[in-house]
């Protein structure tokens, strides 16, 4: 009875599905042997990346080298041959690199990312547009590599954008905080480094990157004046520190918070202590000499300061207190020639100020990078020097994309 009643429905049931198939089995036979199916076959298949790879090949040949699910497989191929150069050479190459899957792009940023290829793993998550900021796993991987990858073109301010949109997809992660803050001490921004770096450790980390964290933290409020704050932070690193080496490390910021509270005395007296173990840390005979400056002892002061001075000229610092410690030994000649190296490397970094605030508004001058890379060298950074070079060189010919 069930059946005769609904005769009509189980028959127009059994030829619809009996389409759905048909259609299914058309689409199939339309594919199969497509440039696509045979992409997919290879990527199903990929045992053997060296064959594969001679495949694939084959098929970007045949599209005139206008394939770009295939050039992304053929770097993928590339990267787990460990033929690094040939994949960045090939990836450099890809054209209409947002045409490809976004899976497959994720896929090969995480390969890119294994090997420490960030460049790579950069352009293949921005590759993903708006994908890549609604995936927090995503975002942290360009933050990373945005930030290992970072030169003097990099623009902070992107980076920082995506910290805080990471932050708020992921409030607990203390990851965006780290780099964040790292960023801001970096461009000597003490203040929000500081805040960073507070953020940071309101949150979980581990040992090593905690101790990290509050040591940068301390060095940064002692820089503000915030003593307070920077004893607090200073007994913590003291009551935890236990590997020998750290301790030294944290005696020395020690030393230099019971100079900056008017403890000179004491600090003489741990400074003795480090400076007996390592006679040639110039940090601690930099402090050292300025303690023994407070505490009236010119002779004293002079004789550490005058061989921090000697090992690195550039210590403006150093000269100024040289100068008046010299003075009030009524040593005239030798007075004013430390202030006037003091003065001269104090007026360098005026202009280094100046020209990096510049800078901010106009990322791709390449005059201005070339007198950074001048400026820092007359300061003694040959390293930040080096690097403003290299960015300087980058330009030459071109203007990159913002």
């Amino acid at each position: 009875m069930f059946f005769r009643k609904h005769r009509r429905s189980i028959i127009a049931m059994t030829v619809g599905l009996s389409l759905v198939t048909m259609m299914a089995l058309v689409s199939y036979r339309s594919t199969r042997g497509t440039p696509e199916w045979e992409l997919e076959q290879i990527r199903l298949a990929s045992e053997s990346p060296a064959k594969s790879l001679i495949a694939v090949r084959a098929l970007i040949q045949s599209a005139r080298g206008d394939f770009p699910e295939a050039q992304l497989l053929e770097c993928q191929l590339l990267l787990r041959l460990r033929k690094l150069n040939d994949a960045k050479v090939r990836f450099a190459e890809l054209q209409h690199l947002e045409l490809c899957d976004h899976k497959h792009l994720a896929r090969f940023a995480e390969q890119a990312q294994a090997v420490g290829e960030n460049d790579l793993v950069a352009r293949a998550l921005l590759a993903m547009g708006n994908d890549v900021h609604r995936n927090p796993q995503h975002l942290k991987h360009l933050i990373f590599a945005l930030y290992s990858r970072q030169n003097a073109d990099e623009p902070e301010g992107r980076i920082l954008q995506l910290c805080e949109e990471y932050s708020q997809l992921v409030p607990d992660d203390a990851f965006p905080w780290l780099i964040s803050s790292s960023l801001y001490h970096e461009r000597g921004v003490p203040k929000l480094a500081i805040h960073a770096y507070r953020e940071s450790l309101r949150r979980s980390l581990a040992p090593e990157e905690l101790h990290r964290t509050r040591t940068q933290l301390v060095q940064l409020e002692l820089l503000v004046g915030d003593l307070p704050q920077a004893r607090d932070h200073c007994d913590d690193l003291l009551k935890e520190t236990r590997d020998p080496e750290l301790r030294k490390l944290v005696s020395a910021i020690h030393a230099e918070l019971l100079q900056r509270e008017g403890r000179p005395a004491e600090a003489i007296n741990l400074l003795d202590q480090l400076l007996a173990g390592n006679p040639d840390w110039t940090q601690a005979r930099v402090l050292r000499g300025r303690c023994r400056f407070d505490v009236g002892d010119m002779p004293g002061a002079i004789s550490d300061l005058s061989e921090v001075v000697r090992v690195n000229d550039f210590d403006q610092e150093s000269h100024y207190v040289l100068s008046q410690a010299y003075r009030q030994q009524k040593n005239e000649f030798e007075a004013n020639r430390h202030l006037n190296r003091s003065r001269a490397l104090s007026d360098v970094m005026s202009q280094i100020l100046t020209l990096e605030n510049r800078l901010r508004n106009d990322l791709y001058n390449r005059e201005l990078k070339l007198q950074l890379a001048e400026l820092n060298e007359k300061r003694g950074d040959k390293e930040k020097a080096a690097a403003w070079r290299r960015g300087a060189e980058r330009l030459q010919g071109s203007l990159p994309v913002p």
